[in-house]
């Protein structure tokens, strides 16, 4: 399954919206989008992962090393959507204590997003 990343705008920051499946294939073109992003400063990162139906070990090291880069970038990172498999996936790898999680973004449920 193809992956795709919609981007919005928000007051400080960027929202990715991914879909798809986030494995060996798709993470590093999914880590360059976002190292992208970071590289212009803004503030805060949303990451919306509701549309993620896999993810696999490389999927949770570009997560990994998003925590890293915005860290070092100085950017806040938040997520939502994180069900499933995935979720069961990050929670294995003890991942998810270093998230934080908060409800979909009111930018995206206003849009009432149907891609």
């Amino acid at each position: 399954m193809e992956t795709k990343i919609y981007e919005w705008p928000t007051q400080n920051g960027k929202i990715l919206q991914i879909k798809g499946e986030v494995d060996l294939y798709s993470a590093p073109g999914l880590f360059t989008t976002i190292t992208s992003i970071v590289e212009k400063g803004p503030s805060a990162l949303h990451l919306d992962l509701s549309g993620v139906e896999y993810l696999d070990s490389s999927g949770v090291g570009t997560i990994i090393k998003t925590l890293q880069l915005v860290k070092n970038r100085g950017t806040a990172i938040t997520f939502s959507g994180i069900s499933g498999s995935p979720r069961k996936v990050l929670s294995m790898a003890n991942i998810l204590p270093l998230l934080q999680e908060i409800p979909v973004p009111k930018e995206l449920s206003e849009l009432s997003l149907t891609h």
